[in-house]
């Protein structure tokens, strides 16, 4: 082909494996069930999608429901007669928990063949998680342990510092995005505190169970409701109401915390905004503002702070998805006598989507293929497309949304972009963290029109 030639358009992602809108019933004991049928998969993957999130911990123990999560990926808990770690291995199974700030849930992989030994497991563990005391203190330390690693790393670092300066202290997403809780909430939770966790949470009638492998759903049915309908809570477990949605954020000015960090070489940037609910009309704008301005390698950013000036090895930028409001983080690695023009650069940037420099045809173009295109990889599995759904269940989605995502893209307009970005800025501010030596960075700030500026020493660390 000539070099002259222009390319063939980029084909939307054909859902071949998953072209239908999910089976979905309820058993007799009130549990709910989606399932995708993948004829010729030799895996089943669950995921059993409650209520819990960690956004709900109480006050005093921030962290329960991830240390209530990591029983399950450690194989604390008991399955029968014996722990669950052997009752995995013994059938070829794998069970793990993970939590998100609205929603926990609990993942079974399991061979096809032994998809029965693995449901009659499954329901042992999740209607009677018991654990053993040795068991809940190994996993208390691991999670102080992980909570003491997150430190380390400036992203992970800055999802324990951010929430609270964007959401405002106490409030339910103020608390370490990455679902680890805090030292004084983990050391708090007690053994009768996961119990609780569990009766309140892990209940038939108040779960999901997505299912995706080959079982035809009439086989299924039969094979759930001689496990999974058997489960029955106690009527004496009084359920509590779901939390009410948390406040939306006022406006409010900048402002910036450094970690500081004597000698180091470099300054770690990271910035985040708020911005909309999940199940948002505005959220597919926002996932092609976010290519646009750092997500792929010729965003904005990227071609600026490193091709254009040779600042940083690169920047990215994400979203983090929220039941209510979720946060755009942008994140990169600069010289540190660079770090207030870096700064300066995200900022203008940020703002040149919302106003002097919206989004062109051409980058909303560049944007969509680029989104579309990676859509097959991120469900072409039973485990990325049982996680899909569980997705749709904590975030309230529709059923279709995924198959029908490339769809809502490309009816996107350069407008729709901007709007998003001017309604998403005129809320709130930029919020800063920098990992970095405060001496070199105290006065480079100060001059730099970014708020209040507040130094964090090491052994204050949230």
């Amino acid at each position: 082909m000539p070099s002259s030639a222009t390319p063939p358009p980029i084909p939307d992602a054909a859902f071949q494996y998953w072209s239908l809108e999910p089976s979905k019933f309820v058993l007799d004991n009130g549990l709910r069930v989606m399932v995708v049928e993948r004829a010729r998969s030799l895996v089943v993957e669950l995921r059993f999608v409650c209520e819990g999130g960690f956004a709900a911990d109480p006050s005093g123990l921030i962290g329960l429901a991830g240390f209530a999560m990591a029983m399950f990926s450690d194989g604390a808990l008991r399955a029968g007669n014996a722990s669950l770690a052997v009752a995995q291995e013994s059938i070829g199974a794998a069970l793990r928990g993970r939590v998100t700030a609205d929603g926990a849930v609990v993942e079974i992989s399991t061979l096809a063949a032994n998809l029965d030994d693995a449901l009659t497991m499954c329901v042992q563990v999740l209607s009677n998680p018991e654990f053993t005391a040795e068991d809940f203190e190994a996993v208390q330390m691991n999670r102080l342990a992980l909570i003491a690693h997150e430190r380390l790393s400036p992203f992970d670092l800055s999802l324990r510092v951010l929430p609270p300066m964007i959401h405002g202290v106490d409030r339910p997403y103020a608390r370490p995005l990455c679902g680890s809780g805090t030292e004084q909430g983990v050391t708090a939770v007690t053994a009768d505190n996961l119990r609780g966790y569990y009766a309140e949470h892990l209940a038939p009638e108040r779960g999901t169970l997505v299912v995706t492998g080959p079982h035809r759903v009439a086989e299924l049915i039969t094979m759930l409701e001689d496990t999974f309908g058997r489960w029955r809570t106690s009527p004496a477990v009084e359920h509590l109401p779901p939390a009410p949605p948390p406040p939306s954020v006022a406006a409010t000015d900048p402002s910036v915390r450094i970690v500081d960090r004597p000698h180091a070489a470099q300054s770690a940037l990271v910035a985040a905004v708020p911005t909309v609910a999940r199940n948002s009309s505005a959220f597919e704008a926002l996932m092609v503002a976010n290519a646009v301005l750092a997500g792929t390698f010729t965003s904005r950013l990227n071609m600026s702070l490193r091709e254009s000036k040779g600042w940083t090895y690169g920047v990215r930028s994400s979203v983090l998805d929220a039941r209510y409001q979720g946060l755009w983080l942008i994140d990169c690695s600069v010289r540190h006598d660079r770090t207030a023009e870096a700064m300066t650069e995200i900022s203008r940037e940020i703002e040149n989507l919302a106003r002097d420099r919206p989004c062109s045809p051409d980058e909303l173009g560049h944007a969509i293929d680029s989104l579309v295109a990676r859509a097959p990889a991120m469900y072409e599995t039973c485990a990325q497309i049982a996680d899909s759904l569980a997705d749709v269940v904590i975030y309230r989605l529709p059923t279709g949304y995924h198959r029908e995502l490339s769809a809502r893209l490309r009816r996107l307009n350069p407008g729709r972009i901007t709007k998003a970005c001017r309604e998403i800025l005129a809320a709130t501010a930029l919020r800063w963290m920098i990992v970095g030596d405060a001496a070199k960075l105290i006065g480079q700030l100060s001059a730099g029109g970014f708020g209040e500026i507040k130094i964090i020493p090491e052994r204050e660390l949230p």
